[in-house]
C-alpha cells in the first residue's frame, strides 16, 4: 500500500510542478514590474533576467529586461533584449519602439529608421514615431527626406513645436554646409 501512495504522491507532485513553476514565474513577473515601477531598475533587471533564464520564450520578460536596461542607460543591452522579444512576437509595438529608441541612443540611425518605419506601419497616427524618424534621417544627413517628414508632421500636428525646431536646425545646417 505504501508503494501505491508514494507513486500517487509522486504523480501528483509531477502534475502540480508545472502549475507551481507557472505561479512562480507570474509572481516573479509581478515583483519585477513593481520594482520597475518604483524605479529599482537593477533589482527589476535581476528579476527579469531570472525569468528569461527559466523561460527564454517569455517575450514580455525580455521586453521588461530591456526596459530596465534602457533606464540604466545600457542601450546596447536594451536593443539586444528587445530583439529577443521581437523574435518571439514581432507584432507588439512597444518592443519595436523601445528597440528604435535604444538604437537612436546608440546613434544607429539607419537601424532606428527601420524600426520607426515598422512602428509607423503598426500605428501611423503616432506623432513621436514620425518625429523620431525625421530626426534620424537628419542625423544621417538625408535632409530632403527629413524635411518631407517634417512637412507631414507640421500639416498633421501643427502645434508640435519640436518639428519646427528640427526644421530650423536642418535649414541652418544646410546653410552652413552651403557656405563652406
Amino acid at each position: 500500500m505504501n508503494g501505491k501512495r508514494a507513486a500517487l504522491a509522486l504523480l501528483l507532485l509531477l502534475l502540480a510542478a508545472p502549475m507551481m513553476a507557472q505561479y512562480n514565474i507570474k509572481k516573479l513577473m509581478d515583483e519585477g514590474r513593481r520594482s520597475l515601477d518604483q524605479g529599482y531598475y537593477v533589482v527589476a533587471l535581476q528579476i527579469f533576467q531570472r525569468v528569461v533564464g527559466l523561460r527564454p520564450d517569455k517575450n514580455e520578460a525580455w521586453y521588461l529586461s530591456a526596459l530596465s536596461k534602457y533606464h540604466l542607460e545600457d542601450y546596447k543591452g536594451a536593443e539586444n533584449d528587445c530583439s529577443r522579444a521581437i523574435s518571439i512576437d514581432p507584432f507588439i509595438i512597444d518592443y519595436v519602439e523601445l528597440r528604435a529608441m535604444s538604437r537612436l541612443r546608440e546613434e544607429k540611425y539607419d537601424s532606428a529608421i527601420v524600426d520607426f518605419t515598422h512602428a509607423l506601419e503598426m500605428n501611423p497616427d503616432n506623432c513621436d514615431y514620425w518625429f523620431n524618424r525625421a530626426y534620424c534621417y537628419s542625423q544621417e544627413h538625408a535632409f530632403a527626406i527629413a524635411l518631407q517628414q517634417l512637412d507631414y508632421i507640421e500639416k498633421r500636428w501643427p502645434s508640435f513645436t519640436a518639428a519646427k525646431d528640427l526644421r530650423q536646425t536642418i535649414l541652418a545646417t544646410q546653410r552652413l554646409r552651403g557656405s563652406h
